[in-house]
């Protein structure tokens, strides 16, 4: 097992130990990988199979929704339980990846114009396992993040999701323009993801959570009390109106390339744009905080996102480099107010309920799967024209601007004295 306590490798209690570091951004960066799979191709994987628009979205929506609707069920589960003395979080967080894997490697055996229930149950299963390994692991996060480490570790965890489903965006759709896209032609990327899971699921099986004196021992239903204070009410008001809104531009961006004249290539060098943005946004954040102050990145955020939302209105067709050059602003803001959003949560979640209180805060984010298949019926109903949904969904983040006050003034979670980092793996 690997330690921390008496061998060195925790200097600072200030700050999260390499040990979970390197955890965290493995199993962000497994996020990732699923990430650009899902969001860039998994929709022209199954229009190759020849189902419809409509419903491409609903089985998009049903495998996505369904797992982060369920989420909050994971978080109390983790707090509450701890199998055979093993943690926590440590098992739940390995029982995900294994779920996850074993359901890639499904749906790559599944043909969806054939069986296309078969093919949403596994996708379900997949993004359940997903669901299951992120909550446990936001809530370990929790549990041994230090106050004035939140911006950092949020920063790393995210860069490496954003990272990762960069490199293999523009690697799947280089590959994809190659050897075509389709039942038959391109379960080797499902394959190739399942496989990725090893690492993190190695070093989960290496770490160990401290025994006794754990946050999730002080169980205790009363924490979820601060749900409903005001500031946590603001809190999730501006979750919904700049995720919800923005997810559902996220997800049909593939579609609308296509319907631009992108091949499979120019797909993948447009979704790479974004997730190099949104993995500039992360790093730029907490780099920004200290100079603009949190009233100042919260306005800096919603004003990007509105922006590069609405501009996506005059992208014209075959015009590429404007694609992913808006791509590239569009995904900076998302992970700005990803890493901003984030840190809130951290703060305001209460440690006898980490795992549960957060996750319920970041199901607001969740929820903006939602986005997907209301964009995806307005776009049936305007007759197949994206920009009026463009200009739109900009229009829809406008509301939370007026939440910035109550954001500046959103407390802190108090320091814990025994929420320290190096208390956690022994």
């Amino acid at each position: 097992m690997i330690g921390v306590e008496g061998d060195g490798t925790q200097s600072d209690p200030a700050r999260v130990g390499p040990a979970h570091l390197a955890l965290f951004a493995l199993i962000y960066a497994l996020q990732g990988v699923v990430f650009a799979y899902v969001i860039n191709f998994n929709q022209l994987y199954m229009k190759a199979a020849g189902l419809g628009e409509t419903t491409i979205n609903d089985v998009q929506t049903f495998a996505i929704i369904l797992p982060f609707a369920l989420k909050f069920l994971f978080g109390p589960i983790s707090d509450r339980f701890n199998p055979l003395g093993l943690g926590h979080r440590r098992p739940f967080i390995m029982l995900g990846i294994g779920m996850q894997s074993l359901g890639l490697v499904g749906l790559a055996l599944i043909d969806p114009g054939r069986h296309v229930g078969g093919f949403a149950t596994v996708a379900l299963i997949t993004v359940l396992g997903l669901a299951l390994y992120d909550t446990c692991c936001d809530g370990l996060i929790v549990d041994v993040t230090p106050e004035a480490d939140r911006p950092r570790v949020q920063s790393i965890a995210l860069v490496s999701r954003f990272v990762a489903a960069t490199v293999l965006t523009f690697a799947f759709g280089h590959f994809l323009a190659e050897t075509g896209i389709g039942p038959g032609k391109s379960g080797w990327i499902l394959f190739t993801c399942a496989a990725l899971g090893l690492p993190p699921l190695a070093l989960t099986l290496l770490l160990r959570e401290r025994r006794e004196g754990h946050p999730a021992d002080r169980f205790d239903w009363r924490a979820l009390k601060i749900l409903v204070r005001p500031r946590s009410l603001a809190l999730i008001g501006f979750g919904l109106l700049y995720a919800l809104p923005g997810w559902g531009v996220e997800i049909n961006l593939p579609l609308f390339y296509a319907s631009n004249g992108f091949d499979e290539s120019a797909v993948g060098i447009c979704g790479a744009a974004r997730l190099s943005g949104r993995a500039v946004g992360a790093i730029l954040l907490p780099l920004a905080t200290p100079i603009l102050g949190r009233r100042g990145v919260i306005v800096a955020g919603l004003v990007g996102l509105i922006g590069s939302t609405m501009a996506h209105a005059f992208i014209t067709t075959g015009d590429v480099p404007t694609a992913a050059g808006l791509g590239f602003l569009f995904g900076l803001a998302n992970g700005w107010n990803d890493v901003l959003f984030a840190t809130l949560a951290m703060g305001a979640a209460d440690p006898r309920l980490a795992a549960s209180t957060f996750a319920l805060f970041m199901a607001v984010t969740n929820l903006n799967i939602l986005g997907g298949s209301l964009f995806g019926r307005g776009l049936v109903a305007s007759g197949g024209s994206y920009p009026p949904l463009f200009l739109l969904a900009g229009l829809m983040m406008v509301p939370a601007l007026l939440l910035v006050g109550p954001l500046a003034r959103l407390a802190p979670r108090a320091p814990d004295a025994k929420d320290r980092p190096d208390g956690f793996i022994a």
